[in-house]
């Protein structure tokens, strides 16, 4: 009998997890170029804002103050420096960072990965330079306080030597 208890009760505790609602795309209707995410449609990647009409690229083009924050050890050309990013053209969704840590140029690709479809997330592939490569490595672009700052988690190796850093990145 204690064993058909128990196996009543985990039966109905998941029943009851199988029926919570998760936000379903059954019932959503999304423009054609767009694709519906957990009830929301999103805009192509590369696209932003209610009707997906403009480039992420823009929010990024510029020049950028950087500094730069590592937990294991100063690399050489930690502290303060700038970088450039420019649109790459094709696909829409890539950046280029010129004079990323004052030496490499790298692509990133730029998600969309809010329900208000702003391009905010940040992807930099592994790739390497010389003496320097850069392992994956991620970030954010945000605005909320007027001013645009991107942090990237960027992890990297610099003449053989591992190193973890956030570059918080802020536009002139």
């Amino acid at each position: 009998m204690e064993r058909f208890a128990k196996i009543f009760i985990a039966a109905i505790f998941l029943i009851t997890i199988s029926s919570c609602d998760k936000k379903s795309c059954k019932n959503v209707v999304c423009a054609s170029y767009q694709t519906c995410y957990e009830g929301q449609c999103l805009c192509p990647d590369g696209y932003q804002g209610t009707d997906c009409a403009t480039l992420s690229s823009t929010q990024y083009t510029g020049t950028w103050n950087v500094t730069e924050n590592c937990g294991n050890g100063i690399p050489p050309n930690a502290g303060s420096y700038q970088v450039y990013i420019a649109p790459t053209g094709s696909p829409v969704n890539y950046i280029t960072i010129t004079n990323l840590l004052g030496m490499a140029t790298v692509n990133a690709q730029i998600y969309n990965t809010t329900p208000g479809n702003e391009g905010q997330s940040i992807f930099i592939a592994a790739a390497s330079q010389g003496g320097f490569s850069i392992a994956n490595s991620y970030g954010t672009y945000s605005d909320a306080s007027g001013t645009p700052v991107i942090t990237l988690v960027l992890n990297y190796n610099l003449n053989g030597i591992n190193y973890s850093c956030q570059e918080t990145m802020y536009k002139q």
